[in-house]
């Protein structure tokens, strides 16, 4: 399986130290492994879809709040009022790039 989450590696602007960095990394993908199931993009948003159940949301929530305080370069929020849960990353194109996303 292709990866389609928000992290496929450390980002450059990252504030994390190189070993909690990966460590984070390896949770994005493990995390979208289990639950990612499409991914949409545009210039200036990023919104990951993922299987809703009571662990996707509580497990993207520990993700997001560490992103939300390294990577604070881009936006970080999750809406769960659909049938998915949904990760949404809003940024300039640069700043989405910066995330090597998919």
């Amino acid at each position: 399986m292709t990866h389609i989450g928000p992290l496929n590696a450390l980002p450059i602007a990252c504030t994390l130290g190189p070993n909690v960095g990966r460590e984070q990394v390896e949770r994005w993908r493990d995390f979208d492994g289990e639950y990612a199931v499409g991914i949409e993009r545009t210039d200036t948003q990023l919104v990951v879809h993922y299987r809703k159940v009571e662990e996707s949301v509580q497990r993207l929530r520990q993700l997001v709040a560490t992103e939300s305080d390294c990577c604070s370069f881009v936006d970080w929020a999750i809406d769960n009022t659909h049938d998915d849960l949904r990760l949404i990353v809003t940024g300039t194109p640069g700043q989405l790039a910066a995330l090597h996303v998919g």
